[in-house]
């Protein structure tokens, strides 16, 4: 049976009777990677006029757990399906597929925004503008488009209809843990997801460091012409699209600083690369061990 699933609100919260998100149906699905759960949604924020189709990528039985390996991906056509280097986006999705085959429960909210949520075909856009030398950010906003459009609300529903209480978030983005955390999702701890660089995404790697805060470690993309470049100081809007009216985004601007939950950085662990480096940080909330927790079978979607 499936249903439509909302998030509990908490104090304050505005409720959006146009926002929800409906399990439609789950398999197992064997990969190159192992074995996972796969659960398909349908995600509308218009109250079913449009909708996306966001899925789950499932190790163990998170169902009523706390503390879950999370990582929230978005599609990207370019890499994951046609190999391209100029990101990192099918390394961080495997390495989190890894992640929690090995240390299960665990899962990866895969939604569909590509690039940041402005699509393929703008994507493909801001490409050939960063072929011209502009990097990310500035490329997006040549085209008249935002930094970063992406919305959520299907996380917080999904883990509403798993049970799942509270989450360790594989991320190098405060500000996706600072978006989620606005929504009302516990964010307990922060998994780094890392990959070395190579020559077609070192720049990008630089430009997510330098312009969008992400924790990343420079010595992976940076050389020594860059080291003075590192310092330069946040700029610009993170969205400057008005999203007023809308429960999709908190709103926060690039320059603003970001703060990380109390205890988040000491709660902080690393996903090893699949070339046997890791990143920096230690963990004082390891992942349950398999079968710690849970029941092993699907919990259906209840209506709000």
């Amino acid at each position: 049976m499936s249903a439509a699933v909302a998030r509990r609100p908490a104090a304050g919260d505005v409720v959006h009777p146009r926002v929800w998100t409906k399990f439609v149906a789950e398999t197992l699905l064997p990969t190159k990677l192992g074995k996972f759960r796969l659960r398909g949604y349908r995600h509308t924020v218009d109250g079913g006029l449009t909708y996306t189709e966001p899925s789950v990528i499932i190790s163990g039985s998170p169902e009523g757990c706390a503390d879950v390996p999370v990582r929230v991906h978005d599609a990207c056509f370019t890499s994951e399906v046609l190999g391209s280097l100029k990101c990192d986006c099918r390394e961080q999705l495997e390495l989190a597929m890894e992640y929690i085959r090995d240390k299960p429960p665990g899962m990866v909210v895969y939604l569909q925004q590509e690039g940041r949520g402005i699509g393929l075909a703008n994507k493909i856009a801001a490409y050939a503008l960063q072929e011209k030398g502009l990097d990310t950010v500035d490329a997006n906003r040549a085209l008249g488009l935002p930094d970063d459009c992406r919305e959520y609300s299907a996380v917080a529903h999904i883990l509403e209809d798993l049970g799942v209480s509270s989450i360790q978030l594989m991320t190098n983005n405060p500000r996706k843990i600072s978006e989620l955390s606005a929504m009302g999702i516990p964010v307990s701890g922060r998994i780094p997801c890392q990959v070395p660089a190579q020559k077609y995404n070192a720049g990008y790697l630089s430009s997510k460091h330098r312009r969008m805060a992400h924790l990343l470690n420079p010595a992976m993309y940076s050389s020594a012409d860059e080291a003075e470049a590192e310092q330069e100081p946040l700029e610009g809007q993170f969205c400057y699209w008005d999203h007023e009216g809308e429960p999709s985004s908190a709103g926060i601007p690039l320059e603003a600083p970001v703060s990380l939950p109390d205890g988040l950085e000491a709660a902080s662990s690393s996903i090893p690369s699949s070339s046997g480096s890791s990143s920096e940080g230690g963990s004082d909330h390891s992942p349950p061990p398999p079968g710690s927790c849970g029941s092993g079978s699907s919990v259906g979607a209840s209506a709000a």
